[in-house]
């Protein structure tokens, strides 16, 4: 490393979003970005930015969120990334924790530079109560049929427009889902949902469709007329229907060198 260059960093972070207003700074709210830039700038003396992976709103968890910023040489006499890790642990929340702190090139751009991004959501169906897991998985009621979920979950998999379960600030609503997978482990229900990048809101909203696959309410044959819906109109044919944000997890960055994957 030449003289005067910066020193960046890779971190994989783990949070309860249960008490965050998001993972992106939000003024007068305390969001996962807000807290970790804090504890970065207590402990090195100077201003820091920290760029994600993803966004994740309000009340969504993450066990894999990948973070990324650069500090300035020797900045307030920083030590090495494993110190700066457990410094950082014992300055965070309980709520936000660092995994892992490794060093990276000034380049590296967490959310452009992934190629793949995987969430799980969680489901206890017929009235399981799950009182340690109620943070991070929806209880419902009802049992659902899971081999009509799975069969809708299919229908979903593909290249195409998804306006139809999100919204894109730029108006760019084309995504590559490549997988759709509904697995039931006894009484919990697990979606895992894997895609390039993700539309706002775009995974919650494919499990709303999913539940309403599994109480009986939407037929798999009707699912790609709703999205094909969505490509018609170029707008969301859901009108703001979406799961429960507490059920969803961030579990795991992919790129395209697999020394940069963040895994749960």
């Amino acid at each position: 490393m030449t003289a005067g260059a910066q020193r960046c960093a890779r971190a994989i972070i783990e949070y309860d979003g249960t008490a965050f207003a998001g993972s992106q700074y939000q003024p007068q709210q305390r969001t996962v970005q807000g807290e970790l830039e804090e504890a970065l700038n207590r402990l090195t003396g100077e201003r820091v930015r920290v760029r994600f992976a993803g966004r994740t709103d309000a009340g969504v968890h993450a066990t894999g969120q990948v973070a990324a910023f650069c500090l300035s040489p020797g900045a307030a006499g920083t030590p090495g990334w494993g110190e700066l890790r457990r410094r950082l642990n014992a300055s965070l929340p309980r709520d936000l924790a660092v995994r892992t702190l490794v060093a990276t090139t000034k380049g590296f751009d967490p959310r452009r530079d992934a190629i793949a991004r995987i969430y799980r959501y969680r489901i206890a169906d017929g009235g399981e109560k799950r009182p340690l897991e109620r943070h991070r998985t929806l209880e419902i009621d009802e049992r659902l049929d899971v081999d009509a979920m799975a069969a809708a979950a299919a229908c979903m998999v593909g290249e195409r427009d998804y306006a139809a379960l999100g919204s894109d600030a730029r108006g760019r609503t084309v995504r590559r889902l490549t997988e759709v997978a509904v697995v039931r482990h006894g009484t919990r229900i697990e979606v895992r949902v894997t895609a390039n990048a993700f539309l706002r809101r775009m995974v919650r909203s494919i499990v709303a469709v999913l539940l309403d696959v599994g109480r009986g309410r939407l037929a798999v044959e009707a699912v790609d007329g709703l999205l094909t819906a969505g490509e018609r109109t170029g707008a969301r044919a859901l009108h703001g229907q979406a799961a429960p944000a507490r059920g969803l997890t961030l579990e795991r960055v992919i790129y395209s060198n697999t020394r940069r994957t963040s895994k749960a």
